[in-house]
């Protein structure tokens, strides 16, 4: 589907279990380095494996997250808005989204790490509480750069 980023975000759904094909076209808008078919295919099969597609139903999806939970971590694969979508909160909204399922599961940490010029979600990060514990120099190739590792912890009710 055509985005139409004049459309204003509401109702927007999360597709828990998107296609391999679904979820690459949107990881081939949102990165210079898509992750093919055949990868998000693989991964599927992982029971540590969860991708998610969000959706504005009858317009389009507008973004994608991809994550392995390993109790009691959760590192964030990929996260993606369409570039027709951004600076909306839709970010933020899957975060959101994946740090209530992670406290029902109990995961104690997330995990992430980011290119280092990738300002605004940086800042989101900084702004959702994830702490900068390292980087990893020169890992990042299109464009080249490092990459900063981000750790949220989760408080849980007694």
């Amino acid at each position: 589907m055509i985005a139409y980023s004049d459309c204003p975000v509401r109702d927007v759904q999360i597709s828990l279990q998107p296609s391999a094909k679904e979820i690459m076209e949107m990881d081939f808008l949102c990165f210079t380095l898509p992750w093919n078919e055949q990868d998000y295919r693989e991964m599927q099969k992982q029971p540590s494996f969860n991708n998610w597609l969000l959706e504005i139903p009858d317009v389009c999806a507008v973004g994608m997250l991809a994550f392995q939970s390993v109790h009691p971590e959760l590192e964030i694969l990929r996260i993606g808005v369409h570039p027709d979508w951004r600076k909306r909160g839709l970010a933020e909204f899957m975060l959101e989204q994946l740090e209530i399922l992670a406290k029902l599961d109990r995961i104690e940490s997330l995990w992430l790490q980011v290119h280092a010029a990738n300002k605004s979600a940086v800042s989101l990060y900084s702004k959702l509480a994830y702490k900068e514990i390292g980087s990893r120099k020169n890992y990042f190739r299109d464009p080249s750069g490092d990459a900063l590792l981000f750790k949220k912890l989760l408080m849980h009710d007694a």
